[in-house]
């Protein structure tokens, strides 16, 4: 098989953490051709999408993990697999992006560009309201102050568009700099954010698990630092073993399905307690953290359900 992955610089991959290193390795060790092109690379001619894109071996070796050849124009019609593993935000050059993906007839897609488009990583679970914490979606600072009120004084509020812990803030009860924390969140009413219960099981660790073709595949506990309220790897969280508990199949076991029918091969969600709090589809972490922990390669499994939808 042929594979393109649309990637931030390669230099910039950590070698020993990211997901994209995985996955290119094992379709090297499976003889299938890697290459790989950033999100700038992309463009169309008449209706035919193409990449300048450059045949990359990823080794074992470290600092320095990849080889690359020289880039070449193809059209992505060409490609029996992209994988559009660019890290968020979800900017405009990313929608963008993926508008020229639904355009390439073909290869499979990880994740469907549809997927991406209309699949919000925070709006996402709501579509799974019930298995989610109360949250409240708005612009207006009055609404989320009185939100915070009928919750008891106490709330989480995350941009719509962050990523890694980004923007993240727990506004606890009598805080006095919750409305200028609101006021920067919605840029002064101008923007949306999601505000949602806070959840005390926050500091035993917020759950990832990783969901191939809608099944769960392994999960790993984000246990945030004494000193922080987020559980992102990102903002220093620690990866701890963890097993799946009744509540966290039930809950895959509702959202597996729809991952799988809207074309979403590789996710990652976020259970924090017995809620539901996120929906990654763009570029979930945690797959590698599993494996030093547990011992799996679910890079394996992921190119299995590509070569699956491809053959």
């Amino acid at each position: 098989m042929r594979h393109l992955f649309i990637i931030d610089p390669l230099e910039l991959l950590q070698p020993e953490t990211d997901s994209s290193i995985a996955f290119m390795r094992e379709a090297g060790r499976r003889g299938h051709v890697v290459e790989t092109c950033l999100i700038g690379d992309l463009s169309q001619r008449g209706g035919a999408p193409f990449a300048d894109a450059a045949v990359t071996r990823a080794g074992d070796a470290t600092p320095r993990w990849y080889e690359t050849e020289d880039a070449r124009r193809v059209e992505l019609s060409a490609f029996d697999a992209i994988w559009m593993r660019k890290d968020p935000p979800f900017d405009m050059d990313y929608l963008f992006a993926t508008l020229l993906l639904s355009r390439a007839e073909g290869p499979v897609m990880v994740n469907d560009p549809q997927a991406l488009r209309d699949e919000n990583e925070k709006l996402f679970a709501l579509e799974f309201a019930d298995l989610c914490p109360a949250t409240l979606v708005s612009r207006s600072i009055e609404q989320l102050l009185a939100f915070r009120e009928e919750l008891g004084g106490e709330m989480i509020v995350k941009p719509l568009d962050g990523a890694g812990g980004r923007g993240i803030f727990h506004i606890a009860g009598g805080d006095r700099n919750a409305r200028v924390i609101l006021e920067t969140g919605t840029a002064h009413g101008r923007q949306l954010i999601m505000a949602q219960q806070y959840v005390p099981e926050v500091r035993q660790g917020d759950k990832r698990i990783i969901l191939i073709e809608g099944e769960a595949a392994g999960a790993v506990l984000r246990v945030p630092a004494d000193d922080d309220a987020r559980a992102n790897f990102h903002t220093g969280a620690r990866a701890v073993r963890t097993q799946l508990t009744d509540r966290d199949r039930e809950i895959c076991a509702r959202i597996g399905p729809v991952l799988r029918n809207r074309g979403v091969i590789f996710a990652g969600i976020d259970v924090l307690g017995d809620y539901l709090t996120e929906i990654n589809v763009t570029s979930p972490t945690g797959l590698r953290e599993i494996e030093h922990l547990d011992g799996v390669a679910l890079e394996r499994a992921v190119l299995d359900a590509v070569v699956t939808r491809a053959s």
